[in-house]
This record gives C-alpha cells, sequence and structure tokens, in this order.
C-alpha cells in the first residue's frame, strides 16, 4: 500500500490480477458515487472532502508498476490506457455500476479511457485543466518549469497565491519523495489524444460523445496556454460539452481556491442532466 500518497485515513483494495491499488474513501453516507484519480492526495484532498458533501467518493491513487494488460506494441506498458484500466477494475470489484468521474490533469487520463471504453459506467466527466490535444502544441513552458527542478519558478507560475501554497506543496513533496516520479509522465500523463490510435479517431469520439464532459481551465495556467489551440478547439467539437475558463485562475487552482473547483464540478454536474427547453 503506497500510505505516503495520501494525507489521512488510507485503505487498499487487491484486484483480480493481484494488483493493490491505495486509495481514499469519504462521504460513506452518500449513495452516489464519484470516484477520482492521481498520482496523491495530498493537497488536493480538499476537493474531495468538499465533493463528498455530496458523493461518496473514492479516490484511486494512480500506480506506476506491478502487473498491466494494457500493453504497447513493444511489450512495454501503455500506462494512460492502464491507470483508466485500473479505475474500471476497482469499480467492478467494489460493485460499481456508474459513477462521476472527476480528475484534475492528469487525473483525467483514466476518465477519457472510461469515456472510450466504457462510457456506460460514466454518469458525467469533469475533466479539468486538461483535455485531448488535437492541434498540437504551441509552447513548451510547463515542462521545462518540471525540467528545470525550480520549486520556486514553478510555483509561482501554478499558484495565484504561491506564499499560501507553496508551504503546502512542499510539505506534500516531502512526503511522497521521489515515489510520485516516472518516466510515464512526460510520456502520457498529459495526452489524453494517446487512447485513441489516431487524432481522426479521437475527434470521431469527441464529436459524437454520449457522455456529458465539464472542461475547467484557468486562463493564466502554463499548460492550458501551452496548448491554446488544442484547448479552444475542444469547446466547438465535443459534443454538448460545458467549458469553463476563469480568469487570472492558474494550474494548482485546487491549492488557491478548493471550494470553486468543488463548486465548478456541481455546477457542470447540476446543468448537465437538466432538460433544458
Amino acid at each position: 500500500m503506497e500510505a505516503n500518497k495520501i494525507k489521512g485515513e488510507t485503505k487498499s483494495l487487491v484486484l483480480d490480477n493481484g494488483v493493490e491499488l491505495t486509495y481514499c474513501e469519504r462521504g460513506e453516507e452518500h449513495d452516489e458515487v464519484l470516484i477520482c484519480g492521481a498520482f496523491y492526495f495530498h493537497t488536493f484532498l480538499p476537493v474531495v472532502e468538499l465533493m463528498a458533501r455530496r458523493y461518496h467518493v473514492y479516490g484511486v491513487v494512480m500506480r506506476f508498476d506491478g502487473a498491466a494488460d494494457e500493453l504497447e506494441p513493444d511489450g512495454t506498458t501503455h500506462w494512460g490506457r492502464q491507470w483508466g484500466k485500473d479505475i474500471y477494475d476497482f469499480a467492478v470489484k467494489m460493485g460499481i455500476e456508474r459513477f462521476h468521474y472527476m480528475g484534475k490533469c492528469y487525473g483525467t487520463i483514466p476518465g477519457w479511457y472510461l469515456f472510450k471504453n466504457h462510457p456506460e459506467m460514466l454518469i458525467d466527466f469533469c475533466s479539468f485543466f486538461l483535455g485531448p490535444h488535437l492541434k498540437g502544441q504551441t509552447a513548451n513552458s510547463w515542462f521545462e518549469l518540471m525540467r528545470g527542478n525550480d520549486t520556486s519558478k514553478m510555483m509561482a507560475a501554478a499558484l495565484r497565491k504561491p506564499e499560501e501554497g507553496l508551504p503546502k506543496k512542499m510539505e506534500e513533496m516531502a512526503s511522497i519523495g521521489d515515489s510520485a516520479s516516472s518516466p510515464a509522465v512526460p510520456k502520457y500523463a498529459a495526452c489524453p489524444e494517446k487512447m485513441w490510435d489516431s487524432l481522426e479517431d479521437c475527434e470521431l469520439a469527441l464529436r459524437t460523445a454520449t457522455v456529458p464532459v465539464g472542461f475547467l481551465f484557468g486562463s493564466d495556467d502554463p499548460l492550458y496556454n501551452d496548448y491554446y489551440d488544442s484547448n479552444m478547439y475542444l469547446w466547438k467539437i465535443v459534443r454538448g460539452c460545458h467549458y469553463t475558463i476563469l480568469q487570472g485562475e492558474k494550474h494548482l487552482m485546487e491549492l488557491d481556491t478548493p471550494e470553486r473547483v468543488a463548486d465548478e464540478a456541481f455546477a457542470f454536474i447540476d446543468q448537465a442532466h437538466k432538460d433544458y427547453k
């Protein structure tokens, strides 16, 4: 169990293939289920707990090792698809037939797997701060910041209130250490389009979506602007999507204002299922 990746009470579930998944559980008093995927639940945990005011929430840690059945042609693991398959297997093992899925940045990747392969399980999908990239990359500022290993610069670019958020982020990084770093991150974590065999197949799936999708972005998020053309294309083609850009917000909005992240999710979910005339 990767207990260091969750702040607070931690549980684990062993799948039929022997893989152990670490997760947190909140809002057990509710019947309706929401699942979140993430590499770790420290600074994102307040959002989970806010969502648990209305839903039975499972926060499942996305792993980097162990048995895999989603493989590339060369036999290596396609971690993007594997993270999604793990969430699917988790839901089946737990007896969860349908659920809301919420992910932020890399946490959206399992949601896109489910969107493609198991749409019948999704009530709706909060794809926050990341979507498929069909128009390429316009800049590379975010990954350049990551490679620079200058935490202060990175947090200044990612936080609207770095003086408040930086100590929390540093505490999180100290807790998880190197356990949340992997070559799978740059290869799969920001590329939902890799769920499909081609960009054309991905676009067709988006244009014919049967699952309500809610996008949320911050106007000052460097990752949003690195893929500006692709992100702006989403609201034109994703059938029936809900698309919100919050002026001035940055990539780590869950640290700056977790309440706003949860409120945007609640608003999307509420509107997605109203019969507007």
